[in-house]
């Protein structure tokens, strides 16, 4: 039966919720549904298949618009905010709830109801968190850091109580129940529903040829710059490995400049190489011959899925997140000690003896998008 679906994130930019959302309305799509995207801080990296339709509605600069949202959104701030940090949200999203709602309605008098609703990070929920609906899931791809006092209990409150919520991985669930329990909040229904890969997309893409390919053998990292993916402990574990092989850096962020100066301190400009942010990543993977994260959390890691898609295995510290849902089997003995040290020996020993990845098929065959397309239609929404 056919579905009308809508998919709401915060921006389409180049990022792993950014292409997972893109990656599932493109099957649902292509399996017959009637597709809309609500993109509510705009950005255009990165965009669905022809077929799906894209509504730009940005709920903060329309109420600030108006005479009233205006005063409201500056008294909140000058008068709550000092007294409620971090609590910018509770005030945006409660009005951002009704606008919400009221797109909902203009979008369904248009092309007819809605049959399921999937947001995707927290950014979305926050935007939009007095709005609920039995069609609407959240879907959650990390858990928002420590337990916290009761402040921080008051804010998960208004995110995730009584709320219908997903999440990619089993650990990312296990983490977040455990600190809603801790401050007494109960999601009404809760599923777990991994990162939907077009495998056959993925490997088209990196059989292209970029002018740029490294002429040298090299492993390779693409990730966000931040602080949160760690390229310098990257950095830093690359040369006490002491491989003959380069590394390859694909990516932009807030933390390039720093990067940059760190490069250049240790003198290795012609051994590691940024390249900068690409909308096709994959022929970066596909020539490597390891592909290294080093990232201090990472919920679910889709590069580490599209990396042994492309045919390249991973090796990757052992940080809170998903990744021990991803590297599973063979994969498994390159998640490593979360050192310098500890990941230098994973690069060589991914190196020395990488795992053969087309012995498992069912490695990557667990993320195809049809599969994962299929979970989220059978999500209840009643």
């Amino acid at each position: 039966m056919k579905q009308r679906v809508l998919l709401i994130v915060r921006k389409l930019n180049i990022g792993g919720i950014q292409r997972v959302t893109i990656n599932l309305a493109n099957v649902l799509h292509r399996a017959g549904h009637d597709v809309h995207v609500l993109v509510l801080k705009g950005g255009d990296e990165l965009l669905p298949d022809p077929g799906v339709t894209l509504h730009y509605e940005d709920f903060d600069k329309a109420f600030r618009r108006t005479g009233g949202g205006l005063a409201y959104d500056l008294a909140t701030r000058a008068l709550l905010k000092p007294l409620l940090p971090g609590s910018g949200f509770l005030w945006r999203g409660y009005y951002g709830g009704r606008y919400l709602k009221r797109f909902i309605t203009r979008l369904e008098n248009e092309y007819g109801p809605i049959d399921r609703i999937i947001m995707r990070g927290q950014g979305a929920f926050e935007t939009v968190w007095s709005w609920q609906d039995p069609r609407l899931w959240q879907v959650t791809v990390s858990w928002p850091g420590d337990h916290g006092g009761r402040l921080k209990g008051m804010y998960l409150r208004r995110l995730y109580e009584g709320k219908r919520v997903v999440c990619n991985t089993p650990n990312v669930r296990e983490q977040l129940e455990s600190q809603l329990s801790h401050h007494h909040i109960s999601p009404s229904h809760w599923a777990t529903i991994g990162n939907p890969c077009d495998i056959e997309a993925i490997s088209a893409m990196a059989d292209e040829t970029p002018d740029d390919l490294p002429v040298r053998p090299y492993v390779v990292h693409v990730c966000r710059l931040s602080r949160v993916k760690r390229q310098d402990f990257l950095i830093h574990a690359y040369l006490k490995a002491d491989i003959e092989e380069d590394l390859v850096i694909v990516g932009d962020g807030p933390m390039r400049e720093s990067v940059e100066r760190l490069v250049d301190e240790l003198g290795v400009r012609d051994r590691v190489h940024l390249v900068g942010s690409r909308t096709n990543p994959y022929p970066w993977m596909k020539h490597a011959r390891l592909f290294v994260l080093s990232s201090m959390s990472e919920a679910f890691g889709i590069v580490l899925a599209e990396s042994m898609i492309c045919g390249t295995p991973c090796v990757a510290v052992d940080a809170p997140g998903g990744i021990r849902n991803v590297l599973i089997n063979d994969q498994r003995r390159l998640i490593v000690e979360n050192t310098i040290e500890g990941l230098a020996e994973g690069i060589r020993e991914g190196l020395r003896h990488p795992p053969a990845l087309e012995k498992d098929p069912e490695l990557i065959e667990r993320f195809r998008d049809t599969r994962i397309m299929q979970q989220f239609l059978e999500l209840p929404t009643t």
